[in-house]
């Protein structure tokens, strides 16, 4: 027991030191170009993505995470090949085929693990404001539509991928999307729900709720802020701090009771 316990400190620390590679990515990103943004952009993702596994582990255990990485990986992988072959539920789109790594039917195999990145905690923050499945789920779905808020103008600018109206390639984004990523997201969450039922965790440790904080906040600045290197997207910083703060705020404020 006392080693079991070791291990997952262990194991804690290095989801603490991913949590922060994130972050450090995220800041040189605004700062980098070409081939050197590409590079951040990949390893934000990676990062992101092991320490949302990492913590995974540690707080309900392997067979939680083996379950919740094939549902979440598979789902999003068919969705959006899906959505690149059909433009069915997002709209027409199709991603850089260089930019972001390997890819498959068109789908960047980066692109499940930035899904998955999110996915996890926005469920533990959405399973923790409300106990009810009935309202997890479409709470857990805004949040995750309302990061894309702040993700598919950023995305889009830099070129990963680009929407198409009428044939005709564009930089605006359908209000189709917001609705497909609910709609998809709201799926994904009904599959965890059914598949998983984890116990109450002991761990304290806070690295994936943390994240989703830096990447509502920090989003919002980078985008707020009118001057280079920051982005001076005003409508994108406002409309993206307000989406996700619907559950974020009121999230936050629980937690500030509970002290």
């Amino acid at each position: 027991m006392p080693n079991l316990k070791l291990q997952n400190n262990r194991l804690l620390v290095v989801a603490i030191v991913a949590a922060s590679t994130t972050v450090l990515a995220n800041i040189l990103w605004a700062l980098a170009s070409g081939g050197a943004r590409d590079a951040l952009t990949i390893t934000g993702v990676l990062t992101f993505a092991a320490a949302s596994g990492l913590h995974a582990y540690v707080a309900y255990g392997q067979e939680f995470l083996v379950k919740f990485l094939m549902i979440a990986l598979l789902a999003t992988l068919v969705i959006e090949v899906l959505g690149v072959a059909t433009g069915f539920p997002f709209g027409t789109y199709e991603y850089d085929p260089e930019r972001l790594g390997i890819s498959v039917l068109g789908v960047p195999l980066l692109i499940p693990f930035a899904w998955f990145m999110m996915l996890y905690p926005s469920w533990l923050i959405s399973r923790d404001l409300f106990k009810s499945s009935l309202l997890t789920i479409p709470a857990a779905a805004l949040l995750m539509s309302t990061w894309d808020l702040y993700l598919d103008p950023q995305m889009v600018n830099e070129g990963y991928w680009v929407w198409f109206v009428d044939g005709i390639a564009t930089k605006e984004i359908p209000l189709t999307n917001f609705l497909g990523w609910f709609l998809s997201t709201a799926l994904i969450f009904t599959l965890l729900s059914v598949a998983l039922k984890p116990k109450q965790s002991e761990i304290s440790n806070a690295t994936p709720y943390a994240l989703v904080l830096w990447v509502w906040l920090g989003s919002f600045l980078v985008n707020i802020v009118p001057v280079s290197p920051f982005f001076n997207q005003p409508v994108v910083a406002i409309t993206g701090f307000i989406g996700m703060g619907i559950v974020l705020i009121p999230w936050s404020w629980m937690l500030w009771q509970r002290r």
